[in-house]
């Protein structure tokens, strides 16, 4: 009795039964160590081969023939692959063009994935960066942002899908309006506090200004000084001197 399960071709081997045993030297390099036969129901004329580590590379037709010395037969089939891709990674970036700008990152997606970003109302959000590239392993990788703008602030949802499976992961991402840019009252009690801020340093650096001048007219008064009283020596009339005695 032979059980063969093949790529499109016979010799292209995936798993090779022959009487009684495996044979894993006969396998295809892409499939050493993947694959499992569950022969639980040989005897009923069912099999199961259990393929591990599936890849895109993967996808493609398949086969399974039956030999023994009183049956054979031979189905094929396709494979089909597909990722629904990791939980993504959401960041807040910042303010720009009026609006807060969102970022999400995402991996591990087969096929390519569609993104779509939508507001409170349900209405589309227009992305501001999207790019989908294919990695080593042959997933697909995205990264998208978004500008959510004054008027769209509160839940933002992004919503990805893999097509091939019809299923998606979606994320609601609530804004509080106290992020907003225009809105905001900590923006205006920062600007205030600010300018009260450089108010105080403009007047603690005045006032050392003003002290420092003091004490430079002080030290030129004192030079001045000095100066004029060497200038100034007091005359003394000679002393007298005896008359010689003649």
């Amino acid at each position: 009795m032979e059980i063969r399960w093949f790529r499109s071709h016979t010799s292209d081997v995936v798993h090779l039964y022959q009487e009684q045993q495996e044979l894993p030297g006969r396998q295809m390099e892409a499939f050493r160590n993947r694959t499992k036969l569950v022969k639980d129901y040989i005897a009923y004329g069912s099999v199961i081969l259990q393929l591990h580590s599936v890849v895109p590379s993967d996808e493609g037709t398949y086969g399974c023939r039956f030999l023994s010395n009183n049956f054979s037969g031979e189905a094929l089939w396709e494979l089909e692959v597909a990722g629904l891709g990791s939980d993504p990674h959401l960041s807040l970036e910042g303010f720009k063009e009026g609006g807060i700008q969102l970022r999400l990152r995402s991996s591990g997606w087969y096929p390519k994935p569609k993104a779509q970003w939508r507001d409170h109302q349900g209405q589309c959000l227009p992305p501001e960066f999207e790019a989908i590239v294919w990695d080593a392993q042959g997933l697909f990788s995205l990264e998208t942002s978004v500008v959510v703008r004054e008027g769209a602030f509160s839940n933002v949802s992004l919503s990805i899908q893999n097509l091939l499976l019809n299923q998606k992961k979606e994320f609601v991402v609530q804004i509080a309006d106290v992020f907003s840019p225009g809105a905001s009252p900590w923006k205006g009690a920062f600007v205030g506090a600010l300018a009260a801020l450089l108010a105080v340093l403009a007047g603690l650096a005045l006032g050392v200004l003003q002290q420092r001048r003091r004490c430079q007219e002080k030290l030129k008064k004192e030079a001045e000084k000095r100066e004029g009283e060497r200038g100034q020596g007091t005359l003394h009339p000679p002393p007298e001197v005896p008359p010689a005695v003649q």
